[in-house]
């Protein structure tokens, strides 16, 4: 009864003489585990200017011993949950008396209300009340993100902002355990907000690419963090050349005629600049950091040759080679063909083919391959690239007939036949003579024999002596798979076809 007589005089006063009042504001929100503060301002009458005075806030609607949330004198009057957690953000004398709250949670939510005593009675409620509302932490620092080089030092800065001077946050980092760190920090304010901030230094590497910097604001009750995820820029790297087949090599061959398709991939950031090239020509380019295909629907032999893939951004350069050849059957070169001298007839069997084929000499009595001897027969082989030349000399004597020889070029996409006569009883031997030629190409696939070209022609004269007829007849087949070549399972007691061969060239 008495407070409430008393509250009821001083409010009688307060109207009657105008001179106790007070501004604080309706509401005030805070998250929990940050400090609050109730923004306050009070008037008295002027002849207590320089009287003593206390200040008391209490976490009620009204005036009691236990709601007491600051007392100014003795803090040991305080309610228990509020003792070292409360203070005054001003100065009494000054008519501030706003409150601050440390450490806020939700059970501090509710109405407040600042009360005065000067002693001798004179003593003052200020009202109406500030509710406090308590809500979940929710802030969150920011980082401000700084571009990334590989193997360039950097810095990233984190703030966080507070408008309440109370218990002082501390900001932490957590960056990848492999990288060395420094930190510095500092604090701003400017009016009523504080900054807080923290500044990183780290030299990022190539492996940071994609991962985390966490900055963390804490309070002693709670915390939160915001995350960066590293964009570390570097050069092209880890280019790489992969086939149709999925073989990544520097060297590939394809069979004529079949697709191929060529992959150039990258690692970069930013995206690179992606050629192909060829012959110093730009074949195709993309602006990509994954990457760059190249397709050949249809190989042919002039596709054959050295392409070069460059990778470039701003932060560098990577290029590669890769060497295409193209895979096919033997075919008889024009340079193929015998001539004479006195003492021997020398013919010549070149041919090209890729892969590098076999070549065998096949005669009446023996098949000579390589540097072989035979009787009067001797064969010399010269294989350089995708050209492969054999020699076969006769030696002649006092007495022979004509050899018919076969020349037999193999590899795994087919094979190609010579067919020479070799003359042994002219009798001007101290020319050059053409012989009779007939040239077989047969391919792996079905066994047939197309006629090309059949032709009689005569020769030169050799020495105004002789004439020589010769007959070429050139057959070739070009098909995939293997084949038996006619000519194949000849054995050395075969004499009926080179004398059939031999008639009709004569």
């Amino acid at each position: 009864m008495i407070g409430r007589s008393f509250f009821l005089l001083s409010l009688l006063q307060a109207v009657v003489s105008g001179q106790w009042s007070g501004d604080t504001p309706p509401d005030v929100t805070v998250q929990n585990g940050l400090c609050a503060r109730i923004p306050c301002r009070y008037r008295y009458p002027s002849n207590l200017n320089n009287e003593p005075r206390t200040g008391i806030w209490h976490n009620s609607e009204k005036n009691k011993e236990d709601s007491v949330a600051f007392h100014s004198v003795d803090p040991s009057l305080e309610s228990t949950k509020f003792q070292y957690r409360t203070r005054l953000s001003g100065i009494l004398r000054d008519n501030d008396c706003s409150l601050v709250i440390d450490n806020v949670t939700p059970q501090d939510a509710g109405p407040y209300f600042f009360r005065v005593d000067f002693g001798g009675g004179n003593r003052f409620n200020y009202h109406p009340v500030t509710r406090l509302s308590v809500t979940d932490f929710t802030d969150k620092p920011t980082i401000f993100p700084a571009e990334m080089v590989a193997g360039q030092p950097v810095t990233v800065t984190c703030i966080f902002n507070t408008s309440c001077d109370g218990t002082a946050p501390t900001l932490t980092w957590v960056t990848p355990a492999d990288e060395p760190t420094s930190t510095s920090h500092s604090v701003t304010q400017r009016g009523d907000t504080l900054t807080y901030t923290s500044v990183l230094s780290l030299t990022p590497a190539l492996k940071h690419h994609g991962q985390n910097l966490t900055c963390r604001v804490r309070y002693p009750t709670v915390s939160s963090e915001q995350i960066l995820t590293m964009t570390v820029q570097y050069a092209p790297r880890n280019l790489s050349i992969t086939f149709h087949d999925d073989a990544n090599s520097s060297w590939v061959s394809v069979k004529e005629g079949n697709s191929a398709a060529i992959l150039c991939s990258i690692q970069s950031f930013p995206a690179s600049n992606m050629t192909w090239r060829h012959l110093g020509v730009t074949l195709n380019t993309t602006r990509s950091n994954n990457e760059l295909w190249m397709e050949f629907p249809r190989l042919t032999r002039q596709d054959a040759g050295v392409y070069q893939c460059v990778a470039e951004n701003e932060h560098g350069t990577a290029e590669r080679d890769v060497t295409l050849t193209v895979e096919h059957a033997p075919e008889i070169s024009q340079d193929s063909g015998c001539s004479q001298i006195p003492e021997s007839v020398t013919c010549v069997c070149a041919a090209r083919c890729n892969p590098p084929g076999e070549l065998t000499w096949r005669l009446p009595l023996a098949h000579l391959s390589g540097n072989q001897s035979h009787g009067r027969f001797h064969t010399w082989q010269v294989a350089g690239g995708h050209l492969v030349n054999g020699t076969l000399t006769l030696r002649r004597g006092e007495e022979g007939e004509d050899v018919t020889a076969l020349c037999l070029v193999r590899n795994r996409h087919g094979e190609a036949m010579l067919t020479v006569l070799m003359e042994v009883n002219g009798r001007d031997r101290t020319g050059k003579c053409v012989v009779a030629v007939i040239v077989l190409a047969v391919v792996l696939g079905v066994v047939t024999v197309s006629v090309i070209t059949t032709a009689i022609f005569w020769a030169a004269r050799c020495r105004n002596k002789r004439e020589s007829s010769v007959m070429q007849r050139k057959e070739q087949k070009a098909e995939d798979g293997p084949v038996e070549s006619p000519y194949q399972e000849l054995n050395v007691g075969d004499r009926d076809l080179y004398s059939e061969l031999q008639l009709r060239s004569k």
